[in-house]
């Protein structure tokens, strides 16, 4: 850390990887538990380094300085974190002299080990903006699935029976499937369309099969469901993620203008479904229409990092299957927002429109008016 990096840092506002400190104590308890709940919010939270800046006014930023360090402070921050976060967060502490005060840089690096949590309480911290939260368990599941720990889609569902799935579909997508028979009972599993819990013999869908190949999925995935708002009302569409798709061409296609530039529309769509958050329940996959706009939005993981043609897929089974299965005219996933930007003429397209603080992410679309 030198000056010139200090200084950008104060010329920025308090966030997810950024915050300011009146003092550095790690006299008490209750102020090493604060301290290593910022570290490991930091640590879980998406975005590179994090830094955590000591001797300054959080509010104004003025530069109070820190005084009396122990000169063993660095060694003594490592001890508080290694015995308090699990497994142990990577940092640096240095000191900078700054405008004739002391200040303290503390270095949160991108950790590979994530999650980390709190070993005293077992609790799992995040940042919202610029704030130290508890994560909750959708959250602490999306941490997993980013490390490749957990994945939403190779979780059996226990209430679901093979009865639940569609085999006239899967034999479509699976060229000489035959129901149940030994073979294809193991390349179901192969593909992690079913499975079985380690302690049991009974066999059930994953949740990624559900989605795929389910005959109503929505029953055990009722977060999956597609609410679609236009002048008309609002819309539900359920099923698994081909028939949603082909209901909302059904139903959605007649009306819209003519010449709206509809295929587009479903490839934005096709991609939401697909990369969605499944671990949150609490929202579903929306596509608003009006005569100005149409907005895509579905809840996307924070740790999610996009590039500009979305190929960065969240749900990398999901994605995969769906790219080896599905015919290639019945689905085009992955197409990127630069070929939809070509289908809408030049019309404004708003690429990404992440909102962090409630976990969604939308694209933007033009409206109605300008096909009429």
């Amino acid at each position: 850390m030198n000056k010139t990096k200090l200084a950008n840092l104060l010329k920025e506002e308090e966030g997810f990887k950024l915050d300011f400190k009146y003092k550095l104590s790690l006299e008490v308890d209750s102020d090493k538990k604060e301290f290593v709940k910022d570290v490991i919010a930091m640590a879980n939270t998406e975005g590179g380094r994090g830094y955590i800046i000591f001797g300054i006014e959080d509010k104004t930023k003025r530069i109070v300085g820190l005084q009396d360090l122990p000169k063993d402070i660095e060694e003594r921050i490592q001890q508080v974190i290694t015995y308090r976060s699990v497994p142990p967060v990577p940092v640096k502490f240095e000191t900078l002299e700054y405008k004739q005060k002391v200040v303290g840089i503390l270095t949160i690096y991108k950790s590979r080990q994530a999650p980390h949590q709190m070993r005293q309480n077992g609790a799992f911290y995040l940042r919202r903006g610029s704030t130290t939260d508890i994560a909750t368990r959708h959250e602490i599941a999306q941490m997993f699935q980013a490390q490749g720990i957990l994945s939403f889609e190779q979780v059996p569902c226990r209430q679901a029976t093979l009865e639940d799935l569609d085999f006239s579909q899967i034999g479509y997508a699976l060229k000489n499937f035959e129901d149940h028979s030994i073979q294809q009972v193991h390349m179901l599993k192969a593909l992690g369309i079913i499975s079985s819990l380690e302690d049991e013999k009974q066999l059930y869908p994953t949740y990624g099969g559900l989605l795929l190949f389910g005959k109503m999925p929505q029953i055990f995935i009722p977060q999956a469901l597609l609410e679609v708002s236009c002048k008309e009302g609002t819309i539900g569409i359920t099923g698994n993620i081909s028939d949603m798709l082909k209901l909302f061409e059904d139903k959605i296609r007649p009306l819209l203008p003519v010449h709206y530039p509809f295929e587009a529309l479903r490839e934005v769509l096709a991609n939401a479904i697909i990369h969605r958050d499944y671990w949150n329940v609490y929202l579903y996959t929306r596509v608003e229409i009006g005569e100005e706009q149409i907005h895509v939005v579905n809840p996307r993981q924070y740790q999610y990092a996009f590039d500009e043609n979305m190929k960065v897929p969240t749900n990398p089974w999901l994605y995969s299957r769906l790219l080896l299965m599905q015919p290639k005219e019945a689905l085009h996933v992955g197409i990127g927002l630069g070929k939809v930007q070509e289908a809408f003429c030049g019309q404004h397209v708003k690429n990404f429109e992440m909102n962090l603080e409630e976990g969604l992410f939308q694209v933007q679309l033009p409206g109605t008016a300008y096909y009429q």
